[in-house]
């Protein structure tokens, strides 16, 4: 989760510290507190991120829902698919 507050703001740190729930090591998955995201997975999210951050609309006309974007990793060997939600509050 990544919030944009006056506490917050993980966009900064790509992503370190946003995870939220895992199975594994928390220090050895990407979003947990000792591991930021992948730098070719953030730069392929990273814009969508931001501009739901910014509370935009990340994919109005290509999407069902506005607030909705799907994004997947460059990595042709180990390609990681990414659902982005705004979610309002």
């Amino acid at each position: 989760m990544f919030y944009r507050d006056d506490e917050r703001d993980g966009f900064w740190h790509m992503g370190l510290n946003t995870l939220v729930k895992t199975t594994g090591d928390p220090d050895a998955v990407a979003g947990g507190p000792k591991m930021p995201f992948c730098s070719e997975a953030w730069d392929a999210i990273s814009r969508y991120i931001y501009t739901g951050l910014q509370g935009g609309s990340i994919m109005k006309g290509w999407m069902s829902a506005e607030n909705t974007m799907i994004a997947c990793c460059s990595d042709g060997t180990r390609p990681v698919i990414f659902r982005i939600e705004r979610i309002d509050y």
